[in-house]
Order: structure tokens, then C-alpha cells, then sequence
């Protein structure tokens, strides 16, 4: 049921419009055999967005943050309690668990490159708590085309990250995380009708 539930947030986030950057917990943790786990993230820039330097994503609310570990080339990193955010997104931020920012370094990214390219790779995090749930993520980008292009777009959204507890009987997704997927099944069941009744035209 866990799985499912992440998987559905993550389709919302890569489905909603004015995306920017979107980070998606690969599989389980593993345990990395001295006390702690590995949190492995692939991230993917939104088809509308590029990437410039300076462009980041958040994950906000990490419990038992120990460190980060290998990151794709031209990524740095920084943590804090609060932030850092884009100015018009408000995600849900504890201030005395982690955030970890991965800010992009490097020359100006798939401005006009197919979605194939758009990959930005894995990052990992080493977390003291093996037990996962729901936490937002933010990130901050620019739209790569139309009158607006080169302006500054930002994205909130739900991902998997390291919660307080064991794991047992510690997952209950917050109310606001129960509208998102039921919108989701909203949007695929519309999408679903929506193909069904395209017109088949005989050549």
C-alpha cells in the first residue's frame, strides 16, 4: 500500500503543470550496515523548465539526517532547519528536523533538449531512521519556452523521506496528502474517458 501511495504522488508531481524539478525516492532505504539507511533519489527536470545555475530543489523534514552521499556532477548540497524555499511555494517545514537542498552548479541545462535528456541523476541521503512516510519537497527552476521563458518557476509537492519511528504502524499520510492522490485517481480516470472516447478514423 506504501508503495502505491508514493508511486501516485509521484505521477501527481511529474503530471502537474509549471513544474520544475522532481525528486523521487528510488525503492526502499537500505540499511548501509553502521546504524544508518540510504535514501536513493533519481531527479528529473519538468519538460516546461531549464536549469540554470543556482537552480535547486528542498527535501524538507528529513528525521534523523546523518549526511549525504554521492551526488551527480555540478550538484551541491547545504542543510538547514528551515528553508531553503522559492518565495511563492509554502511547504511544510518543521524546524527541528533537516532539510536538505541540492543546488545545480553548472551551464545552462535543457533549454530546448527532448524530455529523454532531462535526467539530472541519483542523489543520496544517509538517514539514522529507516522508516519512511510523506514529506514535501520544493523547487525552484526557470520555464524554458513561450513568452515567459527565462523567468523564475517553482514547484511544491509530497515524496518519500525519513520520519520519526520505526516503521511499524508509523506511515498515516496527512489529510492534505489523501486530497492530492484522490485528485490523482481524479486526473487518471478523466484522462481514461478522455481516450476512450477519441474517434477511430479507417484509412
Amino acid at each position: 500500500m506504501k508503495k502505491l501511495l508514493f508511486g501516485i504522488a509521484a505521477m501527481l508531481a511529474t503530471t502537474s503543470a509549471n513544474a520544475a524539478i522532481i525528486p523521487t525516492l528510488v525503492g526502499d532505504p537500505t540499511d548501509a550496515g553502521n546504524g544508518t539507511y540510504l535514501y536513493t533519489y533519481s531527479a528529473t527536470l519538468a519538460s516546461d523548465a531549464a536549469a540554470l545555475s543556482g537552480s535547486f530543489f528542498t527535501l524538507y523534514d528529513i528525521a534523523g539526517f546523518d549526511s549525504v552521499g554521492n551526488l551527480p556532477a555540478n550538484f551541491e548540497f547545504s542543510t538547514q532547519l528551515l528553508g531553503l524555499t522559492p518565495a511563492n511555494v509554502l511547504p511544510t517545514d518543521d524546524p527541528t528536523l533537516a532539510n536538505v537542498t541540492f543546488t545545480y552548479t553548472g551551464p545552462d541545462l535543457n533549454y530546448d533538449e527532448p524530455f529523454s535528456g532531462r535526467d539530472l541523476g541519483l542523489f543520496e541521503i544517509y538517514s539514522t531512521n529507516g522508516a519512511f512516510g510523506f514529506g514535501d519537497f520544493t523547487a525552484e527552476t526557470v520555464r524554458n519556452d513561450g513568452p515567459t521563458r527565462g523567468t523564475l518557476l517553482a514547484n511544491i509537492g509530497v515524496n518519500a523521506v525519513a520520519i520519526p519511528g520505526d516503521g511499524a504502524g508509523s506511515f498515516i499520510p496527512e489529510p492534505e496528502a489523501w486530497a492530492m492522490i484522490v485528485f490523482g485517481f481524479g486526473l487518471v480516470g478523466a484522462g481514461m474517458r478522455r481516450r476512450a472516447r477519441t474517434p477511430v478514423v479507417a484509412g
